[in-house]
């Protein structure tokens, strides 16, 4: 019988599921639970990585992020997957019109969801679980509108989410640059990742045209703000396009900067 990519590769997440992810239920919201290799010793205690989008990144790279803790290049993190239940609501700070006729709009409900994170999801999985709970333990990370609740997540919980990987985050989106230029992102203890790809946004005729200008702007904008290269770094690729494929080839260096050490 002929098995698809899809199909095999499906079948690899159902078999690591089987192993160190779990699903749960947490207040109605759907997870993907990830716990490390060494996860149940006595007295061990881990960083905790809240992804948006079910955690996909996570699953699309297993196998690499378990090297990666077997060889001790990154400290085994827990990992939660967030399903989401209205992403364009959920994952948007503000209401904005479709980007195009017939298309659905932006319900602007980013922060109900980044409550439910912080003052629900997160004390539940601390209290289930061996974590480090300080916020310079927590990461929040997304790609696309998943990195722009991410990047909403810091200014509205700096206490909570110390740690925050930006995967060509939506900073198209209306408003997203003039309101990181009239509120300040605390830099202590704090740690940014950000990445997009040189070529997304380069067919689009709509305001997503300025992806990349964009982005560069939001990262001026931390630079101006105190954010050095201890703090926040930005990288790109050439041949980026804005698909799930850059989006997991950045995952794990992300982690790398956020947690360990950036990859060469």
């Amino acid at each position: 019988m002929h098995l698809s990519s899809q199909s095999i590769r499906e079948g690899r997440k159902v078999e690591a599921m089987n192993g160190r992810m779990k699903r749960e239920e947490i207040s109605g919201r759907s997870i993907t639970v990830y716990t490390p290799p060494s996860y149940g010793k006595a007295g061990m205690r881990y960083p905790v990585v809240y992804l948006q989008d079910d955690g996909d990144m996570m699953k699309d790279t297993f196998n690499y992020l378990e090297h990666l803790f077997l060889s001790q290049r990154l400290p085994e993190l827990i990992m939660v997957g967030v399903c989401p239940q209205e992403r364009n609501h959920e994952y948007t700070p503000w209401p904005a019109p479709p980007l195009r006729p017939g298309a659905p709009g932006f319900g602007g409900r980013g922060a109900d969801y980044v409550q439910e994170l912080a003052l629900t999801l997160k004390p539940a999985i601390d209290r289930r679980y061996d974590t480090l709970p300080g916020a310079e333990h927590t990461a929040i990370i997304g790609g696309s509108l998943g990195g722009l609740v991410a990047l909403h997540a810091g200014y509205l919980y700096p206490g909570v989410f110390g740690r925050q990987g930006l995967l060509s985050a939506s900073f198209w989106y209306e408003g997203v640059l003039e309101y990181m230029g009239s509120h300040i992102l605390p830099e202590r203890e704090r740690r940014i990742y950000m990445y997009v790809g040189e070529l997304e946004g380069c067919y689009k005729t709509n305001v997503q045209k300025e992806m990349v200008p964009n982005t560069r702007k939001a990262r001026a904008l931390l630079l101006e703000q105190g954010f050095g290269d201890d703090k926040l770094l930005f990288e790109t690729h050439p041949e980026g396009t804005h698909d799930t494929v850059f989006f997991s080839l950045h995952f794990p260096r992300a982690l790398l900067w956020l947690f360990g050490q950036a990859t060469s």
